[in-house]
């Protein structure tokens, strides 16, 4: 009986295969051989599809399919018979002569544009985040990586960096995610995560989160996935950058809709997709949508919507997007630059040649599922003020079983459960996690060794008073202690033939809001008239512009206190006491109230602020990622010296405040534009004044002067060659797109120009130095061509108005600039 069985089983398995089988082809102008994207390739009234955008399609039959019907608009239609000798078809279609012109006859606009001028004066009406007050919904999604050709593997490859493993073998990564979304006019968005897990990993990998893999709307001008703005189809200036074509008229739900298909108009200019809208025949709305990239990565998005009457409204239900390995150049991360996709992310960096990311796999592809469901219209809803973009909920990493099943919307296949019992094997068997941090520790500028992070600008340093400075530093990580924290340095300069050093400790009072009380004491130099806030967005660089060329120190030492507090996602705090002991290194002297002060001390309160108001950010149990940067982003400071307490000598106030404002633009080109002033008043000593930035070194020849160009300082003014005690500066730059000589090689120019005022209430206090203020106002334009070679380029600025000097060469300044993606 059980062989009878077998039998029967095998028999109805291969009746299975033998009825049902998939073909593939291609669809190209006869004339010309270019292929016909988007063009219906029909079987039946229900079964058909469109070709992708090189023309090619894929189509399962039954026994029953006896033929194809071909139809694109502008050409005859064909209809070919199916055989079973052949599972590829080169479908030829002819063009015949009425194309669109018989209709452009009675039409002075496309037909095509006078739908989607249509659609875009309709997004009012139609785009959910205008037509309606409010709206929730909560959304199921599905995250993996996968292989088309290699399926599960046990083995595994050790010939490569251990990360590699996760990636490049069968189905390598599978994430999900539950969420609730919430929405309010104007332009209120958050999102819950209630719900996440990450195969293999003991804590979420939440980098995922960021990826932009979940776009809402084709309505907005930037259609922004996975860190790229592509043009909107729908944007208001769409017939910029594509154009459009009818292909066809269908139904969906019952409604009918046109069938619009995009192109881009200027790929080399702005970044665009090629697709296919369906737009509602009555009301203009979207009802589905696809698009497609082919080249630097192999893309495709597809939206669907629901028909909801009462609110007259289509809404997104679901929508998946596919990415798979093209021709390189484009960078996709999946862990925040920690893991690799193929040639996705193969942009060429420092982080990326020093730890390699593995061979190539052509095969695979990361697949990203939404499904929307249990939508709220129009109904009071409450959003935290103090959430962020992205709030991932504290328990969100512990649901149950129970919990998943209730609340998958896409199966949890067999598949998936290898995929799991798979990765989580790899990642505890290779330490996985720990290669993961170790990368985003370096990309941050730190080097992991156990519990202690070193920090890597530590290691090396010169400038005209130290010589080379060597030393180590660093601070210690969660290995150590998640409550607690040890840090500090040691470094010894070659030049002046002295140690510094620092050293603290910390402890974390709340998690969330990352709230540190740290202690620390430092004895080292500082350069005279530096002012640094403290909350700089402290971005990780290789070289130091500035510091190179720094002659003027003064000798510290400082004993402080410092909480660090976030009071939401948006605004980081660091609150300050110190105490410092200051003695000069040259014969600087001060004179206050008829008293000369050449060591004294400064006893000082601060209050640093960074607001990043119109930034979004992920918010986690652990961290606050930022995932956009919106400008304009303010940082500000305050401190306060007072005379008698702790020591101190001198009374001053010194406040500070930067804004920072960027336009980045579809082309690749931006313009910066950053505004800060400087004010402090009381008895200010010259070690606690501002300069202006200044990074030309005090030398005759101008190739002598050759240095690194910095990013907001004055290349041509001289180093000590101004102090202010109040001063204003404007820095403006402009990036035009890059010249695309080739794929790899794309330089860019950037057009320069800065100004600063300001003035010194009392000069002649000040003895053994001489220097002027900025009361005339100190001006330079300039240019750079950045990445000529690697991340090296040159600049060029020259100095003029009031403080133009007599000569060319002491005006004019020619540096290199150093751009290098870590």
């Amino acid at each position: 009986m059980r062989i009878l069985l077998t039998l029967a089983l095998f028999i109805f398995s291969c009746f299975s295969i033998t009825s049902q089988n998939i073909i593939s082809g291609k669809v190209i102008n006869a004339d010309n051989g270019s292929p016909l994207a988007y063009a219906t390739v029909k079987v039946s009234e229900k079964k058909q599809i469109l070709t992708n955008i090189d023309g090619t399609f894929s189509l399962q039959l039954t026994a029953k399919d006896s033929s194809l019907t071909v139809t694109y608009i502008g050409f005859s239609k064909t209809t070919i018979a199916l055989t079973k000798f052949s599972d590829f078809y080169l479908i030829k279609l002819d063009p015949f002569a009425e194309n669109l012109s018989a209709v452009m006859l009675y039409s002075e606009e496309n037909p095509a544009n006078k739908i989607v001028r249509k659609a875009i004066e309709r997004k009012g009406q139609n785009d959910p985040e205008q037509a309606l007050n409010s709206f929730q919904y909560k959304s199921y999604n599905k995250f993996i990586i996968d292989n088309e050709s290699k399926g599960i593997a046990n083995e595994s490859d050790t010939s490569s960096l251990e990360i590699r493993t996760i990636i490049n073998q069968g189905r390598a990564y599978l994430s999900e995610k539950t969420s609730t979304h919430l929405f309010t006019k104007p332009n209120q968005r958050k999102e819950l995560v209630e719900g996440i897990q990450t195969a293999g990993f003991n804590k979420p990998v939440y980098d995922v989160l960021a990826l932009k893999a979940e776009p809402l709307s084709l309505y907005n001008n930037n259609y922004q996935l996975f860190d790229t703005d592509y043009a909107g189809p729908l944007a208001n200036g769409a017939f910029r950058n594509y154009s459009y074509k009818i292909l066809d008229t269908t139904s969906i739900e019952g409604r009918s809709s046109f069938v619009i298909y995009f192109k881009p108009k200027r790929e080399k200019k702005v970044a665009g997709l090629e697709g296919v809208l369906y737009l509602d025949t009555l009301s203009f709305a979207i009802q589905k949508a696809t698009a497609k990239l082919l080249g630097a990565v192999k893309l495709e998005v597809n939206h669907n919507y629901k028909y909801y009457a009462q609110q007259d409204l289509w809404f997104p239900s679901n929508q998946s997007i596919t990415l798979k390995p093209g021709t390189g150049g484009r960078d996709i991360s999946v862990f925040g630059g920690s893991v690799s996709l193929g040639t996705v992310q193969r942009n060429k960096s420092v982080l990326n040649k020093v730890i390699g990311s593995g061979e190539i796999e052509s095969d695979l592809y990361l697949e990203s599922t939404t499904v929307n469901y249990e939508l709220q219209f129009n109904k009071e809803v409450l959003i935290p003020w103090e959430a962020a973009a992205i709030t991932v909920l504290k328990d969100a990493n512990e649901r149950s079983i129970e919990y998943w099943e209730a609340n998958r919307q896409i199966p949890f296949s067999k598949n998936d459960e290898l995929t799991a019992q798979k990765v989580d094997s790899i990642i505890k068997s290779r330490n996985i996690e720990r290669q993961i941090r170790v990368k985003k520790a370096i990309a941050n500028g730190h080097l992991p060794a156990g519990m202690w992070n070193f920090d890597l600008s530590k290691f090396i340093k010169y400038n005209n008073y130290e010589g080379f400075r060597l030393g180590v530093g660093g601070t210690t990580n969660a290995g150590f202690s998640e409550k607690m924290r040890l840090h500090g340095y040691l470094v010894y300069g070659f030049k002046d033939t002295e140690f510094k050093y620092g050293i603290g400790a910390g402890t974390r009072l709340h998690k969330r809001s990352d709230t540190w009380l740290d202690v620390k004491y430092i004895d080292d130099i500082r350069e005279v008239g530096s002012f640094k806030y403290l909350k700089g967005i402290n971005d990780f660089s290789i070289l130091e512009p500035r510091f190179v060329n720094i002659s003027f120190y003064y000798k510290y030492k400082s004993l402080q206190a410092g909480l660090t507090h976030r009071f939401t996602p948006k605004l980081e705090t660091e609150w300050v006491l110190n105490r410092s002991d200051i003695s000069q290194i040259g014969n600087y002297g001060f004179i206050n109230d008829g008293v000369l002060y050449e060591d004294y001390t400064v006893s000082e309160a601060t209050v640093g602020f960074l607001y990043r108001p119109f930034s979004t950010f992920l918010n986690t149990p652990s961290s606050n990622q930022i995932i956009n940067k919106g400008y304009p982003q303010f940082t500000g400071q305050v401190s306060k010296s007072f005379s008698g307490i702790l020591g101190g000598d001198f009374d001053f106030t010194k406040v500070g405040l930067k804004v920072e404002y960027q336009v980045n633009r579809l082309d690749l080109s931006n313009t910066q534009i950053t505004i800060e002033g400087n004010y402090a008043f009381g008895n200010l000593p010259l070690t606690h004044a501002f300069h202006a930035s200044p990074n030309n070194p005090n030398k005759t020849e101008i190739f002598n002067r050759f240095s690194i160009a910095g990013k907001i300082s004055f290349e041509t003014m001289y180093f000590n060659e101004f102090f202010s005690d109040r001063q204003a500066a404007l820095h403006i730059s402009h990036q035009f797109s890059p010249f695309r000589i080739s794929d790899t090689y794309k330089p860019e120019l950037t057009l320069l120009n800065r100004f600063v005022i300001g003035s010194f209430g009392d000069i002649e206090a000040h003895q053994n130095i001489e220097f002027k203020s900025l009361r005339h106002g100190f001006s330079e334009a300039g240019l750079e061509l950045n990445k000529l070679f690697g991340g090296f380029g040159l600049s060029f600025a020259y100095r003029y108005g009031a403080y133009h000097l007599p000569s060319f060469k002491e005006n004019f300044s020619f540096k290199f600039t150093l751009k290098l993606k870590i």
